[in-house]
């Protein structure tokens, strides 16, 4: 049921939500730092972000989280409990990370090893530490439960394989600031790398690590006016491996993110097929493997138009294209790296107005072009 609640909420976050206007977002985070000033340093950034993403995700959702938690508290701390009973089995590895991708500067310069996730236990010396998030953490069940399990996991990740570092990519989880105060009690660094695109955000915003990789110095920035905190901001390549290899076709390929209904979809591909037709080359669309609906694929036959298998490696993909069409995802960014011509999807024009407002890359630093000329 833990991993469950997780997974809802992963799953909500990768939809393409779009945060409030980034005025209100800056009256959101003036509000949450105040709010917390006086609450120990320990959990304060991790309350930080969790009052932020109450601004960021529906109420109705956050109600069911916390009703869920009330009940859950206490059967969760009495499963931690006799988790700690059973023996461990040492597997020294000084470098663990919880995400499998991991990127090809990471792995070649520290060899990370992946591991899975366990369910956690609660030790000794965590129950002290468990109090003080009782005591500090307010009327907020959810915080609780899910702080209290991720204290859990990372006690298990010690004693099992003993890192001195641990690698994750969870800046939109707000309780890693209080994991990264954990780790650093016990020696460990707590480091984060970028795995997608990044905009202004109130979801990311107070996230504290030990070090942060970055794809560009224009995502330091950017985070750090989200006051994410990092004793060091690293950039690494978002680009795995050479691509010269492959051949560069005349195609307009576009990575859809999330259409929402055909009618929507069905004027994304009018202004595709018009654009493919003004610079006579062919296109190709691309779903997203999480949001991929019927109605896209019905609508792409009807069309004849082509569709892309997911299969295909993602850099490969954009490095047989000559223009690299999508509303918002890091494609964009790839495509820069790649040189190839980045194409903003501007059908919707108030998303793309308020998209502008989020100070994303591809519009703030990359050459581009819209869509749709108006």
């Amino acid at each position: 049921m833990i991993r469950f609640l997780s997974k809802i909420l992963f799953y909500l976050s990768s939809f393409s939500i779009l945060p409030p206007p980034k005025s209100e977002q800056l009256e959101i985070l003036d509000w949450a730092e105040k709010k917390h000033e006086g609450a120990p340093e320990f959990l304060r950034n991790s309350l930080r972000q969790y009052d932020c993403h109450t601004r960021y995700f529906l109420k109705s959702i956050w109600l069911g989280f916390n009703l869920f938690s009330i009940f859950g508290i206490l059967p969760l701390l009495l499963i931690l409990f006799l988790r700690s009973l059973k023996p461990v089995s040492v597997q020294v590895k000084k470098h663990i990370s919880l995400y499998p991708k991991i990127p090809r500067d990471i792995r070649e310069k520290f060899a990370p090893a992946f591991v899975k996730k366990p369910l956690g236990y609660l030790k000794a010396s965590d129950w002290k530490y468990i109090s003080q998030i009782f005591m500090h953490g307010g009327l907020r069940p959810y915080f609780l439960f899910r702080s209290i399990w991720k204290i859990a996991v990372y006690s298990e990740l010690m004693d099992t394989y003993q890192p001195e570092r641990i690698w994750v990519t969870q800046e939109m989880v707000f309780e890693s600031s209080l994991l990264t105060s954990y780790l650093h009690g016990k020696g460990v660094e707590h480091v984060n790398y970028m795995h997608g695109e990044n905009y202004f955000s109130v979801q990311i915003a107070f996230a504290t690590f030990s070090e942060f990789y970055v794809w560009d110095e224009y995502y330091a920035d950017l985070f750090r006016s989200l006051n994410i905190k990092a004793n060091k901001f690293v950039v690494f390549s978002a680009v795995e491996r050479s691509t010269s290899h492959l051949k560069q076709k005349n195609v307009l390929k576009y990575y859809n993110q999330d259409s929402r209904n055909a009618k929507r979809f069905n004027l994304i591909l009018d202004n595709l097929v018009r654009f493919s037709q003004d610079r006579n080359c062919e296109l190709q669309v691309r779903l997203h493997p999480l949001h991929k609906m019927a109605y896209e694929i019905e609508a792409l036959k009807t069309r004849n138009i082509s569709l892309e298998d997911n299969g295909l490696d993602i850099v490969d993909s954009i490095s047989e294209s000559t223009y690299v069409c999508s509303e918002f995802s890091s494609v964009l960014y790839i495509a820069s790296l790649l040189n190839r011509k980045i194409v903003i999807d501007n059908t919707f024009q108030e998303r793309i107005d308020l998209i502008k407002d989020l100070d994303p890359i591809f519009i703030k630093k990359l050459p581009h072009e819209f869509l749709v000329q108006r």
